[in-house]
């Protein structure tokens, strides 16, 4: 890493910071915005789908969010979803709108990748680490409470690791494990987060003004109160 780069949270972690300093960097300050307006859309593709061009579909507005209508996989139950952003982010919450849990063509598992240089294939999915992988065959548990007008299900609320998600310019997400059948199906993607990375200024990391040197915490590690999300290990 050049000097001059600015510092982002994933730095930290490398250069052995501590997992509680990190914690309260990564959950601290910072909004929790619905981040539609910055997904680049018309790149947003997909492998494995019954119609091959349809990925965009699950990219709506939130308006729109519980239409019954998407992406589905093709010739098994795994399908791929590769979704860019317009520039790197900070990601807090996955937004999802799935089949219900009897219903065959929910998929069971999701494995959530980032940053990969290309549209990845099942190839590269097997070959990487997965930044979470999550047991999607029920909703979170407050979701099974959640209802919009009319008594319809509301979108799942799925938590994220803050901490290794704060400089993503894309994501890939890989749904499998369908219950019943040999398709899942996929109906609305989206993301909470902050629409800017959070990055420090590596020239002031560790300054300490000498008339103060004594009593005050380095810069970029001080403590910051959060706004009460909290990071999910």
């Amino acid at each position: 890493m050049d000097c001059g780069d600015e510092l982002t949270f994933d730095d930290l972690n490398e250069a052995g910071v501590a997992p509680a300093v990190l914690e309260r960097i990564s959950a601290g300050e910072g909004s929790n915005a619905n981040l539609w307006g910055q997904i680049d859309r018309d790149n947003v593709v997909g492998v494995n789908l019954l119609e091959p061009d349809s990925a965009p579909k699950v990219i709506k507005t939130w308006d729109d969010r519980l239409e019954e209508s998407g992406v589905e996989s093709g010739v098994d139950d795994e399908l791929i979803l590769h979704i860019p952003f317009t520039h790197s982010l900070r990601l807090r919450t996955l937004l999802l709108h799935l089949p219900g849990p009897s219903h065959p063509n929910r998929p069971s598992r999701l494995r959530m990748f980032i940053n990969h240089p290309h549209v990845p294939d099942f190839a590269d999915c097997t070959n990487s680490q997965p930044i979470m992988d999550i047991d999607i065959s029920s909703p979170p548990p407050a979701a099974l409470v959640l209802r919009a007008a009319g008594g319809r299900r509301e979108v799942e609320e799925w938590g994220l690791k803050v901490q290794k998600l704060a400089n993503v310019h894309s994501v890939s997400l890989l749904f499998s494990e369908a219950g019943g059948t040999h398709r899942s199906s996929v109906w609305y993607v989206g993301f909470k987060g902050d629409p800017k990375t959070n990055t420090m200024d590596m020239s002031k990391l560790g300054q300490v003004p000498a008339q103060n040197a004594a009593d005050k915490k380095v810069d970029g590690v001080a403590e910051k109160r959060g706004s009460g999300y909290t990071t999910i290990r």
